[in-house]
Formats: structure tokens, C-alpha cells, sequence
């Protein structure tokens, strides 16, 4: 999935730094788990051992220097996959490794900075597992912060708390409801009490897009609604603008089972006449020609409209290009036949300022919106396996 971090500088690139800052500058980053690793669950028992299955990962006993020597060589390592599973399992075991290297570290006489070190890595790994819903590295992270934050050392302590916040928020199924309203009041307050700062409003959104996951789209609203009021009083102008996309995420992670209405400019100049889609089903695409993921989910959109055309599929594009001339040769060379909504006028340089974007506050793409016959929406994430899976339900194999 391609994030803000893509667009160009303006108040939603702002909002970019908002939204990721509070775990992409702690963890240890491989852009592939980023995008993908979310497309699988394994159970604790089938997750990858890297010691025992493949001596490639296996972490060599040695000094401090030597792991993280071993760490930085798989950390750069690119090796060819076959297919996107081998993909998956390379990143995974990589993670794991860090995982044992950090461990490793910190059971040597090692002096407090190579501890903090230690300990990032390891905090930073199994945050990003528990993050994409790895087995049960959610509890085996809290586990892990929990220790640490207890270290006799105030270097390694500091590491652990600055990582409290989004392990407690990859473990959110195991708070009450109670629980996690206080929760959410904490991170709010986190927000206000740092004059706004991107971490505090990073996690705050992190929050919003975990309970909407989990189940709690009500509760998602709600923090999003109070996030913008939040943002809609700052005195910086990038945080009142990002107020308007805040509101939009609040709408957005309501819509499951919502009438949802979209309107804007077509290519051909002409505007969109929402009612006549009305009786089919819909797949609202916000993307790009710049955006990787998007392009490589085409062909299953492509497919899919093949398919299940004739029973009463549609698809409107919603592009979010930074010009035109992309846009146009994209589409022309790929032979594109469903509607793309895109205004020049509003989205020159800015293409991420298209009035629809704003309004149900997407802030990374690709965003497939499946929308039913009668104009409610069925799905958020309907991509891969899930739009087909969907298409079927609703129009027959």
C-alpha cells in the first residue's frame, strides 16, 4: 500500500508524517512486509523458526559486532522470489532473526548503548509482526516491552516506553471495552499535551485504524471525530488542514453497511451521474499511476470486471495522479474502460487533494471500495482475493 509519504509537499504529505511517524521511526523497516505481510496469518506454531529452518537466517553466536554485522547483512540482503509467498516467508524470518539477535545482545556484559540498540532491534521487529497480525506476536511483544521496561539499565528502559504505546495498540483485542476508551482518552490527551507533535497524532490514527479492524468502527469514528476537533483548534495551519482529513477517516471507517454517494469531474469533462450506477455493484478505486501496489492489483480488477461485468459490475476510478498526462497514456495503453474521476483544476501538483479523497479521508491507496446494488458499502479493503470473494456473493459465480 503506498502511503502520503509519496505525495508531494502540502498539508496531506503533513498529514503523511503524522500518521507514520509513530512506528516507521522506531522499527526496523522492509518496504515488502509494509505492503504485504497483512495478506497472511500464520499461527504461532507454523511461524518460522530461523535457527532451525534455514541456516541462512540462523543468528551465529559471537559479540555484539559480529551479530549486528550478520543483522546488517540480512537486513540489505535482496534475494529473487518465485513467488509471493517465499516473499512473505523471507520477510518474516528475517524479522524473527532480528528478533533472536537483539535477545542474543542483551544476555552478553554489554555497555548501555549497544543494550538500547539491542533492544530496539528486537522491540522494532516484533512490533512490526504484531502490526501486519503475525501469529501471536501481539502478546509476545507485550511480553518482551514488559521485561524491558523493568531493565536496570535507564538507556534500555527509555528504548521499552517509547514502544509501549503501539505494542498496546497492536494488542488492543485483549482490553475491555472500558479499557479502551481510556485508551483512547490517553493517546488524545498524549496529542494535546505535546502541542500536537507527528508521533502522539501518529499514534492516535494508528489507534483509529487498529479499532476499526478489530471491530469497533463506532469507536474508530468517534476517536477520528475528536482527533479533528483536536487538530481543527492547533495553531499550525498543516494541522488544522489535516483536521479535514481526520474528519474524512471518521466517515470513512463508518460507511461498512452506509450509503455511500460519490460525485466529481470524468475525464471527458463531464460530471459523474452517481444515480445511474444505481442496481449494479461498485468498486470505488482510489489510486495512481505512481503507485506501485495499485498498478499490480490491475489485472485482478481487470479480471474480475471481465468476469462479472455482464451481471452488473462497474468500477469508477478515483485518481489521485499529480497530472494528467500520466493519467491519460495509463489508461489509453492499458485499455482501461470504467470512468476515472480526476479534476486538474484542484489537483495539479496536489493530486491527492481530489475533493473525494478528502472527504472519506484516504491517506493511502490503493483504497477499493465495494459498494452493493442498493449503494451500500459491503467492503473497504476489497482487493486480491477479497473483491472476487465478494463479487460472487453478491452477483453469483
Amino acid at each position: 500500500m503506498t502511503d502520503h509519504s509519496s505525495a508531494p509537499r502540502s498539508s496531506h504529505r503533513f498529514l503523511a508524517g503524522l500518521v507514520s511517524a509513530a512506528l516507521l521511526a522506531p522499527v526496523v523497516s522492509i518496504p515488502f512486509l509494509q505492503s504485504s505481510v497483512s495478506r497472511a496469518q500464520e499461527t504461532p506454531e507454523s511461524r518460522p523458526t530461523a535457527a532451525e529452518t534455514d541456516p541462512d537466517y540462523a543468528v551465529p553466536d559471537g559479540t555484539p559486532e559480529e551479530i549486528m554485522e550478520f543483522v546488517e547483512g540480512l537486513r540489505t540482503r535482496k534475494p529473487k522470489f518465485g513467488n509471493q509467498r517465499e516473499a512473505l516467508d523471507h520477510a518474516v524470518r528475517t524479522q524473527r532473526s532480528f528478533i533472536s539477535a537483539g535477545d542474543k545482545i542483551l544476555k552478553q556484559e554489554i555497555d548501555p548503548k549497544t543494550a538500547a540498540k539491542a533492544a530496539q532491534l528486537k522491540l522494532g521487529a516484533l512490533t512490526l509482526l504484531a502490526s501486519n497480525g503475525i501469529g501471536d506476536t501481539a502478546t509476545e511483544a507485550m511480553v518482551a516491552v514488559n521485561q524491558l521496561k523493568t531493565d536496570e539499565r535507564p538507556e534500555v528502559v527509555k528504548v521499552a516506553n517509547q514502544f509501549w504505546t503501539p505494542i498496546r495498540i497492536n494488542h488492543l483485542g485483549a482490553l475491555s471495552d472500558a479499557d479502551r476508551k481510556r485508551f483512547a482518552e490517553e493517546i488524545l490527551k498524549s496529542v494535546v499535551d505535546s502541542k500536537f507533535a507527528r508521533e502522539t497524532i501518529g499514534m492516535a490514527t494508528q489507534l483509529g485504524t487498529k479499532l476499526a479492524s478489530k471491530g469497533h468502527a463506532e469507536e474508530a469514528g468517534v476517536l477520528y471525530d475528536q482527533l479533528a476537533k483536536l487538530a481543527s483548534e492547533a495553531e499550525d495551519p498543516k494541522v488544522q488542514e489535516a483536521a479535514k482529513r481526520f474528519a474524512g477517516q471518521g466517515r470513512r471507517v463508518r460507511l461498512p453497511g452506509q450509503f455511500m454517494a460519490i460525485e466529481g469531474k470524468q475525464l471527458n469533462g463531464e460530471a459523474l451521474d452517481w444515480s445511474a450506477y444505481r442496481g449494479k455493484v461498485v468498486l470505488v478505486d482510489f489510486w495512481a499511476t505512481w503507485c506501485g501496489p495499485c498498478i499490480a492489483e490491475l489485472p485482478n480488477v481487470k479480471a474480475n470486471y471481465e468476469k462479472f461485468h455482464d451481471k452488473g459490475f462497474e468500477v469508477v476510478g478515483i485518481s489521485l495522479d499529480r497530472s494528467r498526462e500520466p493519467l491519460d497514456k495509463f489508461i489509453e495503453n492499458e485499455e482501461i474502460p470504467w470512468s476515472q474521476l480526476y479534476d486538474e483544476e484542484v489537483q495539479k501538483d496536489k493530486g491527492w487533494n481530489h475533493p473525494m479523497a478528502e472527504y472519506f479521508g484516504i491517506n493511502a491507496i490503493p483504497a477499493a471500495i465495494l459498494v452493493d446494488k442498493k449503494g451500500n458499502v459491503v467492503s473497504l479493503n476489497a482487493r486480491g482475493p477479497e473483491l472476487t470473494k465478494q463479487l460472487e456473493k453478491l452477483l453469483g459465480e
